[in-house]
């Protein structure tokens, strides 16, 4: 088998686009013989190989250390017990590498624990050694470090880690590979009516049956692989199913000229700086809304105590939470600025009466709308469908696409929840009209009504503004290097207190690093 190139010439990765291939547990094992599948894993090699040879920088990140240590063990079935999973794990790991190092040449493997990405100096120190590992041209092996990450044992899957890794690298494709060919409406092996959904725009608008959490090996199943493509596409990163028993197609998908596997689109104003790294760190627990504060975070607004309904888990300061509506979707995820404990005592109230039930004042918003990674679409240019078409895999290798950025802006919630048609011919290869730009935002009338007030555009907002500062006695002289507090003094005062979340001009949205303009 031809190897990958170790001839130790330096590469520019960023001139490049990266590639982030997952391979489960399912895939690796043989269900009929418990071993492992080296003729797949060959197969997947030489696909790699392919890859970096067109110009593209490839990671693998490889499940099956537990398994692999199952077989050296010559155990039947998957241990329960924590302990006993974690050390098979530290078995299991070193023979699974030994197989990788026997097919590639050139490569590195990185051990990763959600906490690796929980703090920032952490998340740009990885980030760093994933560009210096492709800067030498190797294919990095990722996997979890499962002899000591406790947390994502207990649900074990690695299709999310994949997610974090590509947002990590800022990767243009991941590709998750497994025992099915594409994502269906239901159990195909059950359900005689169950069709497959080859292209997905939003992937909070599917209604398919995710029941089903794996198989005897692997601990995954589609329900993670849906909350890996939520996390994915919102940092701009095109996300695949398809099936282990073919890699090639890899090539042939990211070429525009294949039919297989299902497609999960990137939004079309992804995330950018520290918001993607507030997407990367591990959640701590829920936040759950009434639907006026979630239309709000749909708008990019804070979050007030007001909207809260619900709390979940158990977190700090500074840890992050998901954002959920009145069902318990995932809206988004974002940085609290209160524990559990506080956000509890603190639900339903108006900000005002924070210091008579915390004992202090402290901030007004639980969550900042700077620390708020939007999971859901917005009403325009939810998804960018820009790949190549036939024949243009070298132009695409060799050059990133820019990623459109532009206004987020507010949507109603949709009637329907299931897949929206997708015709076959609107394959990955063709384009997409460009969205038009947003109108101007529109506010949040009250606590529970459900109803949207007129729009409001900037003049009108600096009109009302000059107006409620001299009825307040400010003067025209009031603070004008701070537009945020200014709009929330403003609307508090003419709306008295009855908005969840505090509305922001349309055009008026945080920078790329997720900071407020000054």
């Amino acid at each position: 088998m031809e190897k990958i190139d170790s001839s130790g010439a330096l590469h520019n990765p960023k001139g490049q686009q990266t590639v982030v291939i997952k391979v489960g547990t399912s895939s690796l094992i043989r269900a009929s013989t418990k071993s492992l599948n080296l003729s797949s894993l060959a197969s997947l090699v030489e696909t790699c190989r392919d890859l970096h040879n067109l110009g593209f920088n490839v990671i693998v990140v490889s499940s099956g250390a537990v398994a692999v240590g199952c077989q050296r063990l010559g155990l039947s079935t998957r241990p329960r017990e924590l302990a006993k999973k974690q050390a098979l794990a530290a078995i299991g790991q070193i023979h699974l590498m030994r197989y990788y190092d026997d097919l590639f040449t050139a490569l590195g493997l990185v051990l990763l624990t959600p906490d690796n990405l929980a703090t920032r100096s952490q998340y740009n120190n990885a980030r760093n050694t994933f560009h210096e590992l492709l800067r030498y041209g190797t294919i990095p092996i990722i996997n979890e470090n499962d002899t000591v990450a406790v947390a994502q044992l207990r649900f074990g899957d690695n299709d999310t880690l994949s997610a974090q890794v590509a947002t990590l690298v800022e990767a243009d494709w991941l590709f998750l590979l497994t025992d099915v060919d594409a994502l269906y409406t239901g159990n195909p092996s059950t359900d005689p009516t169950a069709t497959p959904v080859h292209e997905v725009d939003d992937v909070h608008d599917l209604a398919v049956d995710t029941a089903e959490a794996g198989t005897q090996w692997g601990t995954g199943g589609m329900a993670t692989k849906l909350t890996a493509a939520g996390i994915a596409t919102a940092a701009g990163c095109r996300m695949v199913i398809c099936h282990f028993n073919n890699p090639s197609v890899i090539v042939d998908i990211i070429g525009g000229e294949s039919d297989v596997g299902t497609v999960f689109h990137p939004i079309s104003d992804p995330l950018k700086g520290r918001k993607r790294w507030i997407l990367s760190v591990p959640s701590k627990g829920e936040i759950w809304v009434d639907d006026g504060a979630a239309r709000a975070i749909k708008k990019h607004a804070s979050l007030f105590a007001a909207g809260i309904t619900k709390v979940v888990g158990e977190f700090q300061h500074q840890d992050a939470v998901k954002l959920c509506d009145a069902q318990g979707r995932e809206l988004a995820q974002g940085l609290t600025n209160y524990s559990n404990v506080e956000v509890e005592a603190a639900k339903g109230l108006s900000s005002a009466k924070f210091l008579e039930k915390l004992g202090y004042q402290g901030q007004e918003e639980v969550v900042h709308r700077a620390s708020i990674c939007l999971l859901v679409k917005r009403e325009q240019g939810r998804s960018m469908r820009r790949t190549p078409s036939r024949g243009s895999m070298t132009s695409l290798a060799s050059s990133r696409a820019p990623s459109p950025a532009g206004p987020e802006s507010g949507y109603e919630d949709s009637p329907s929840h299931s897949p929206a048609p997708v015709a076959r011919g609107q394959s990955p290869g063709r384009s997409r009209t460009p969205p038009l730009p947003p109108t101007t935002g529109q506010q949040e009338s009250g606590a529970g009504e459900g109803q949207e007030g007129p729009a409001l555009s900037e003049d009108d907002i600096v009109t009302r503004l000059a107006h409620l500062r001299q009825r307040a006695g400010l003067g025209a002289s009031g603070p004008s290097d701070d537009w945020d507090s200014q709009m929330a003094y403003a609307m508090h005062a003419e709306l008295q207190g009855s908005m969840h979340a505090k509305p922001v001009a349309s055009d008026q949205d945080v920078d790329e690093g997720g900071w407020l303009p000054k």
